[in-house]
């Protein structure tokens, strides 16, 4: 079984709004909305499970016809109690799919592509080469060829990630608590990969999304 998680506990205090970021509207829809609509449309998922606030919980339950689990303190907690989640719910879980709701710009391909290729890898993470200049503190020149940025969404074989995960660990990039023998998938592909953050971001967001839906 292919399940998929969408972390939707933040509570958006950069965003400077009464509401969570991922409820706010982004062109007629809350942004939650366009990854739960993008996993909906993979065939390669089979379920979706929601972290979120327990206020939220009945709500996006019954209106998105999605299992909602309650968030922790931070996305590791949260992440912790999904799993937890599935491990007691669907033991037969073999690959999970981890997503944010403040990134509507997912697709039903992308997910689709992220659980096929756990065929072949352990994880499949988001990443972005690093186009700016790279500095580091007390170090004269930094190769900026070295690093990337890992985003999500990402995808892990169940066990793997379950036997190997911890939440009080202070590490944010979910792959890099798995072993080192790890067999990871780089995917460099997912392109305007946009987080919603402050609140110009959401003009941004609006724009990029009539581009990609051929309104602009």
């Amino acid at each position: 079984m292919n399940i998929s998680m969408i972390l939707s506990g933040g509570v958006g205090s950069r965003f400077e709004s009464d509401i969570p970021k991922q409820y706010n509207i982004l062109l007629e829809k809350e942004i939650i909305s366009y990854s739960i609509d993008a996993i909906k449309g993979a065939v390669e998922s089979q379920k979706i499970i929601v972290l979120c606030d327990c206020s939220y919980s009945e709500r996006i339950s019954k209106q998105y016809d999605v299992i909602c689990v309650e968030c922790g303190n931070t996305r590791n907690s949260s992440l912790k109690n999904g799993l937890d989640y599935i491990k007691s719910n669907f033991p037969e879980c073999d690959r999970v799919f981890i997503t944010e709701a403040a990134r509507p710009f997912l697709t039903s391909r992308i997910v689709d592509d992220y659980f096929r290729m756990l065929g072949e890898y352990d994880a499949v993470i988001t990443a972005q080469h690093i186009t700016d200049s790279l500095g580091r503190k007390n170090e004269s020149v930094t190769l900026r060829d070295e690093y990337y940025l890992i985003q999500a969404p990402e995808a892990f074989r169940f066990d793997m990630l379950y036997d190997n995960f911890k939440a009080d660990s202070n590490i944010t990039a979910t792959v890099q608590q798995l072993p080192e023998e790890r067999k990871v998938r780089e995917y460099y592909d997912f392109k305007n990969n946009m987080k919603i953050t402050y609140p110009e971001d959401l003009i941004i967001a609006e724009q990029l999304m009539k581009l990609r839906n051929g309104e602009v």
